[in-house]
């Protein structure tokens, strides 16, 4: 027999209202979420998982329907109810890990005591006195994660947990999942990683904001990577970047050496915080080397003075600009640059035409990362740096992204990827394996 739900839904359904409409996130959503079970939330970009989670977790109410959490209606509650819950009741994981922090406070300074332990388990023992921003992608991820499971609460509500951080990183964290569920706690987690579905004990499946029949999860077939010209367009030898922290020197790159053939996909493949970021921001022009050389074999050597039509880059937090609407976002490197740009086609193939006219904060996190891309390919640089591309998307839209990239390649863009993902040797011409600030010889997938 199940366990009683420590939460049920019961046609929960949320709208939005925004300047260009009403935005149905969910509707008649019905589910339960029993303790001691994980519960593994799926979908598209802009399915509705995280709205689902937000109201589990009492930070949105639903339009209508009915959501008891613990013996509490939240549908109705008022703010007293509301803070109550989250205190008591629920925890709250961001899918933008340094959202989960006060930015002023160490590791130590966010808990009092009781996460040092969780900390430690997580490979952060030594980060304790680093305050977030201090911190990579994938160290926050782990630590706003440490931070939660040390509340105790009955219920642990996450979104993509694992989505910066690579397979060897998120081994521990899927094990203290495991381990906290065997021992009462309720798991929701919106999530896209196979891993992360595979030690779930059910499944939820939301298509636009309605629960569908969940399935099987297996990623569509892939295709080989097209060849390169071998002309060498951009170069870097030797680079190393160190940065201070207090009395302490941080090495985040020792050894950058690389070479990005005209027309070609290539990796940095390595675990978070391996200085892949690192090396990108360098190749950029966004940071200045400590050490070693870059070269581009464009109108100019150096990236400070290359246009957007030359070099593009994709970070991980994107920099869409909140004024302007996606459509915007997307046209801004041709309004800049007085040229002419094939927007709509971009927006169409990465499913974002009928989004366009709204402002990128009422898209889903993967819907903007998209319009991330859409806008660095607008004007089809000679060069795209691009950074973890897929860490918020769908198996279905993170195949279509690595397509999006290889045509871009077979078009004359030199495409270089930092990712955690080891499927993406499906992809690339040459792989960089990076590790502890090293980049290693480059192999080519066979």
């Amino acid at each position: 027999m199940s366990p009683e739900p420590l939460a049920a839904a019961r046609a929960v359904s949320k709208t939005y209202a925004t300047p260009s409409g009403g935005i149905e996130a969910l509707h008649h959503v019905d589910a339960d979420f029993a303790p001691g079970e994980i519960t593994a939330v799926v979908g598209a970009s802009g399915s509705g998982k995280s709205t689902l989670l937000k109201a589990l977790a009492g930070l949105d109410r639903p339009s209508s329907g009915s959501l008891v959490v613990a013996g509490h209606e939240l549908a109705g509650a008022d703010p007293q109810a509301l803070r109550r819950h989250r205190r008591e009741i629920a925890t709250y994981v961001s899918q933008k890990a340094a959202d989960n922090f006060v930015p002023h406070l160490t590791m130590r300074e966010h808990d009092d005591g009781r996460a040092v332990a969780m900390l430690g388990e997580f490979g952060l023992g030594h980060r304790l006195d680093a305050r977030p921003i201090e911190l990579s992608g994938g160290e926050q991820a782990r630590a706003a994660f440490a931070l939660a499971l040390a509340r105790g609460t009955r219920l642990v509500i996450t979104d993509e947990p694992t989505a910066e951080l690579d397979r060897a990183s998120a081994g521990p964290l899927l094990e203290a999942v495991r381990s906290h569920a065997g021992a009462g706690i309720a798991f929701v987690v919106a999530t896209h990683d196979d891993d992360v579905m595979a030690i779930a004990d059910s499944v939820i499946r939301l298509d636009r904001g309605r629960v569908v029949a969940s399935g099987a999860h297996r990623p569509p077939g892939r295709s080989a990577p097209g060849g390169s010209s071998g002309e060498i367009v951009a170069a870097a030898r030797g680079l190393r970047k160190d940065y201070r922290r207090g009395p302490e020197t941080i090495h985040a790159l020792a050894d950058g050496t690389v070479d990005l053939a005209r027309g070609e996909v290539a990796a940095l493949l390595g675990r978070s915080g391996s200085g892949k970021s690192t090396l990108l921001a360098l190749l950029s022009g966004l940071a200045r080397p400590d050490g070693g050389e870059i070269h581009y074999a464009l109108r100019a050597a150096d990236p400070r003075d290359l246009s957007w039509g030359e070099l593009a880059f994709l970070p991980q937090r994107f920099g869409l600009l909140p004024e302007l609407t996606v459509r915007e976002n997307v046209e801004f490197p041709a309004r800049l640059a007085g040229a002419d740009a094939d927007a709509p086609a971009l927006l169409e193939r990465l499913g974002l035409d009928e989004l366009a006219d709204r402002p990128p904060q009422e898209t889903s996190i993967g819907q903007q990362q998209r319009t991330a891309l859409a806008r660095a390919l607008v004007l089809r640089p000679a060069v795209l740096l691009a950074d973890e591309p897929t860490s918020h998307q769908d198996a279905v839209w993170r195949d279509a992204v690595w397509r999006l990239l290889v045509d871009a390649a077979e078009s004359g863009t030199s495409c270089l990827v930092a990712t955690h993902e080891e499927e993406i040797a499906r992809y690339a011409n040459r792989v960089w394996e990076v590790e502890s600030g090293i980049v290693k010889s480059a192999k080519i997938p066979g």
